[in-house]
């Protein structure tokens, strides 16, 4: 059984829509209440997995680029200037990098309407929109391959895979539906969730291996008449990352989902029993291989997404600012007030900068407060928002303008 790339018409009448649409990869609004946006897994994934070596492939790929164009910029730097030049030079990476982007979503594409093929009955799988290659990736490459042919690849691995384990519709419960998690404002969008008839994981049924067991949970055994049900991911480059454990283990995890994307109720997600890593790649036999993510791993994913979600939401509302600064006392002892510049990101926002320009840095505020409304309105810069800020910041620290009544004394 197979099948090659754009065998499969594009439908006039969808059964429905092939992508999930959101307001940006990184937010995903909560359809019972859409002015909630939740993060998306796979945005917080990214954010949280560093890759240093991307700035040197950047700095490479810019240099290749100009030794391969030398007569280009010299051009370029003739006519435009050095400015000019350099920009032509420096965007090619992030050009390469806008095409591999296109080129995921493509795939994610194609990945979607083969599961949409699968779910079908024979006689109206005609009717699965296939989506066409765009024609900018026509000649694109892949991890050193043709689009084109990546495409025909991925294709001919997943029927194969429909087919050896003899999967029909109604082994599919879910195919690219949203996952909600309420209590992390979290969302995403899995690929699929399959049953897997015949089958258990290890240490829910016996092992054949016996003493060569490598451990429970760790791998899928025979079990007549036992259904498997397991949250699968597709991936199709030529390596993968341990972050795919942590998207698994975070899209089963996720109480809520939205099954019907024309609909927006969420109902309990459907309870899995593990999540598998779908490769298709053409170097495997039958072009896939269909990888188990073994207890263990998944509960270790599920707490490094959770450390590693909080580390950066964390960071995200933690001030740049150390703190309060420390003055030296003054000549009697005390302790000297708070000067404009000691105020920065507390919340004044916009309303320092044009008293720190007409007054200086070093103002303390208890200057600032011998000033009378009328002076602070002739500041230049101050306009008729920026006020109320000024004034709320003098009360802050129990002061006023002059001729105002002070805090203290309103109370």
């Amino acid at each position: 059984m197979s099948i090659a790339a754009g065998t499969l018409p594009a439908a006039k009448d969808p059964l429905g829509p092939v992508t999930n649409t959101h307001t940006d990869e990184r937010w995903y609004p909560y359809p019972p209440d859409p002015e909630q946006l939740f993060e998306s897994v796979t945005w917080l994934i990214a954010a949280t997995n560093s890759k240093p070596w991307i700035a040197k492939w950047h700095g490479r790929v810019a240099a290749q680029w100009a030794v391969d164009n030398l007569d280009l910029l010299k051009g370029t730097l003739a006519e435009q200037g050095r400015d000019a030049a350099i920009a032509l030079a420096k965007d090619e990476a992030d050009r390469l990098r806008e095409v591999k982007a296109d080129v995921g979503t493509h795939l994610h594409d194609v990945g979607e309407a083969l599961i949409l093929w699968a779910t079908e009955d024979p006689d109206t799988r005609h009717h699965v929109p296939y989506p066409l290659l765009p024609a900018h990736l026509t000649n694109a490459m892949y991890d050193d391959e043709p689009v084109p042919s990546i495409v025909t690849q991925m294709a001919d691995g997943w029927v194969q895979f429909v087919s050896d384990f003899g999967l029909r519709r109604e082994d599919f419960l879910a195919c690219e539906m949203p996952v909600y998690h309420p209590g992390l404002r979290i969302a995403g969008t899995l690929d699929t969730i399959l049953i897997l008839r015949g089958y258990n994981i290890c240490g829910q049924a016996p092992c054949h291996l016996g003493a060569f067991c490598p451990g429970k949970g760790t791998h899928v055994v025979a079990d007549p008449g036992h259904d498997l049900v397991v949250c699968v991911d597709f991936k199709t480059g030529r390596t993968l990352d341990c972050t795919v454990k942590e998207q698994l283990a975070v899209y089963r995890r996720c109480p809520e989902c939205r099954p019907d994307k024309t609909d927006d109720r969420v109902v309990p997600t459907p309870q899995t029993q593990a999540g598998a890593v779908l490769h298709l790649r053409p170097e495997y036999p039958g072009g896939y291989l269909f990888q188990l993510v073994s207890a263990g791993d998944d509960e270790a994913a599920w707490d490094r997404f959770l450390n590693s979600v909080d580390v950066l939401r964390g960071r995200k509302a933690c001030r740049d600012k150390p703190g309060t600064s420390i003055r030296p006392l003054r000549a009697d002892g005390t302790m000297p007030g708070p000067r404009l510049c000691d105020l920065s990101a507390e919340g004044y926002g916009r309303a320092l900068a044009p008293l720190r320009t007409a007054l200086g840095g070093g103002t303390e505020l208890e200057d600032l407060a011998r000033f009378t409304e009328a002076d602070i309105r002739a500041v230049k810069g101050v306009g008729p928002k920026l006020f109320p800020v000024i004034q709320r910041m003098l009360a802050d620290h129990g002061l006023s303008l002059a001729g105002n009544i002070p805090v203290g004394e309103a109370a």
